[in-house]
């Protein structure tokens, strides 16, 4: 096989060039050497900072390079719940971040190079309560960072606050929109997250949140196309989705008999 092909007028490497090409890459990369591990920093990593969880939604957090986090939800009946993963030495649960979170980098085409960070502001900067923090940290939903394996009962008030706070601001957001804008309403609302709002805050009930029963799962539509969620008596979501099969073919049928009626008398005439 030739090292070369002609693609528009260009000569490109041929399949087997480039096959070996990328062989010799990856082997390249699998050689390149890491740097010394100290006993001193590995002692320290196994110092864990903790993230827990009091709200009822779990949270994904993508951080690039380091890894996705998953926190989840605090079961009802539980106080908090811990972010943890299984150590794949021990097979045992434990907290994913240790004091000193530490990330392999290409540092030439031989070595490999060690940057550190902090494990306590990482996990800061990860719920977005960092030096820059961000505008939606999760804190709102009860998430806080800690270096005790088990939460004081302040930091869990402070978490119960700030979710609470969060609850307030979602209830009073669907009761208004309901009052207010009923097709925003039916579009917006929803029972994954404005129902358990409610029901952190103990309003879950037709006398404190009226708007519940307009917006019940149990008796709405949720378009498996669009996503959106419709009234049981309509056919099609907005975007013109057939939601509801029976009820569609049953309104097509007296739409025809409609058509046909107007046709005839028509002709009649």
């Amino acid at each position: 096989m030739p090292n070369t092909v002609s693609y528009q007028g260009r000569a490109v490497p041929s399949q087997e060039v480039a096959e070996r090409s990328i062989a010799q890459k990856r082997q390249a990369g699998r050689n390149r050497v890491l740097p010394i591990k100290l006993k001193v920093i590995e002692d320290l990593k196994k110092q864990k900072v903790h993230i827990f969880n009091v709200g009822p939604w779990p949270q994904q957090v993508n951080t690039g390079s380091t890894g996705t986090f998953y926190i989840p939800r605090c079961p009802s009946g539980r106080d908090y719940v811990e972010m943890l993963v299984v150590n794949p030495k021990t097979q045992e649960m434990e907290p994913p971040i240790s004091i000193i979170v530490e990330e392999m980098v290409i540092k030439s085409e031989d070595e490999m190079t060690c940057l550190s960070d902090d494990g306590f502001e990482f996990a800061r900067r990860m719920i977005g309560t960092g030096p820059r923090p961000s505008p939606f940290p999760l804190t709102r939903f009860g998430i806080f960072v800690s270096m005790n394996a088990v939460p004081t009962q302040q930091e869990l008030s402070t978490a119960h606050a700030a979710l609470e706070r969060e609850c307030e601001k979602l209830v009073k957001w669907a009761a208004d929109t309901y009052v207010t804008d009923r097709k925003l309403f039916s579009l917006a609302v929803r029972p994954d997250v404005h129902f358990i709002a409610a029901r952190v805050l103990g309003r879950d009930n037709p006398q404190d949140s009226p708007w519940m029963l307009d917006a019940s799962p149990q008796k709405r539509i949720k378009c498996k196309m669009c996503g959106r969620v419709c009234d049981p008596d309509v056919a099609t979501c907005e975007a013109g989705h057939v939601v509801n099969m029976e009820l569609y073919l049953e309104l097509k049928a007296a739409e025809e008999q409609v058509q046909a009626a107007v046709s005839a008398t028509k002709k009649e005439k």
